[in-house]
């Protein structure tokens, strides 16, 4: 078991436990493809991708590709959380839930959005509430769907979504270094150092939970070229193989 450490330095990360070492003895399926625990296509349910990763891995970067090939579609989650307007964030990205009121507690409010949005999943995650509303689930599109979600509610979504005869495969994404993640955190503008600090240090103490619950792992680089590939491109093709194997 990881010792948990409260806001530690990315450089001090990248030595004592490098991102590399969650994915460097897994066999690969395919560049970059790494299989954590491998699981086999259930035909009596749908497929679904659970999409997961730390602060900066590029999640949106590496499924954006398949969305706009129709190769998947996206299953919109929920968020309490602002848009953000500064980053382009697109106003489709989340279904934006509404804010606490005065006359609310924490306890209440957690609640209520689970009742008005009719939430089968929620997480309170780095102080907003994340979570999957029932129609989401169930609305078709066109390709296979995928989820993106934080850790929790892959641990959640792997016990729930096949009593709605799904098949979850979750998907961790996976950056080149801890600097990198800090980088992003910091790249966004809306936190500190510290507070870039704090949420380095939940996405380390996660780790096990990645490994204990994660099917696969796709390695994406920033390198820009990979035996004349870029790094990126290989990740995409790395969720477009899983998609073309599970659909």
């Amino acid at each position: 078991m990881l010792e948990k450490i409260e806001k530690p330095s990315p450089a001090e990360l990248d030595i004592i436990y490098p991102i590399k070492s969650i994915y460097e003895n897994l066999e690969s399926e395919y560049p970059n493809l790494y299989t954590n625990i491998g699981v086999k296509k259930d035909i009596s349910k749908a497929p679904i991708i659970l999409l997961t990763g730390m602060s900066g891995s590029g999640k949106d970067s590496v499924l954006e590709p398949l969305l706009e090939s129709s190769e998947a579609h996206h299953i919109v989650t929920a968020t309490s959380r602002p848009r953000r307007i500064a980053d382009n964030e697109p106003e489709g990205a989340y279904i934006w839930m509404r804010d606490q009121l005065e006359s609310e507690t924490r306890g209440e409010y957690l609640e209520y959005l689970k009742e008005e949005y009719r939430l089968i999943e929620s997480d309170d995650h780095y102080g907003n509430v994340y979570g999957l509303p029932f129609m989401s689930l169930m609305k078709d599109g066109v390709g296979i769907p995928i989820l993106r979600v934080d850790i929790n509610g892959i641990i959640n979504l792997n016990k729930l979504l096949p009593l709605y005869r799904f098949q979850p495969i979750s998907v961790g994404v996976l950056p080149d270094s801890w600097t990198q993640v800090y980088d992003a955190i910091l790249g966004r503008g809306c936190e500190d150092e510290d507070e870039a600090k704090e949420r380095l240090s939940e996405d380390f103490n996660n780790i096990e939970m990645y490994v204990k619950n994660a099917n696969y792992f796709i390695h994406n680089s920033r390198v820009s070229d990979i035996d004349g590939c870029c790094g990126l491109d290989i990740s995409v093709e790395a969720l477009r193989f899983l998609v073309k194997k599970f659909a």
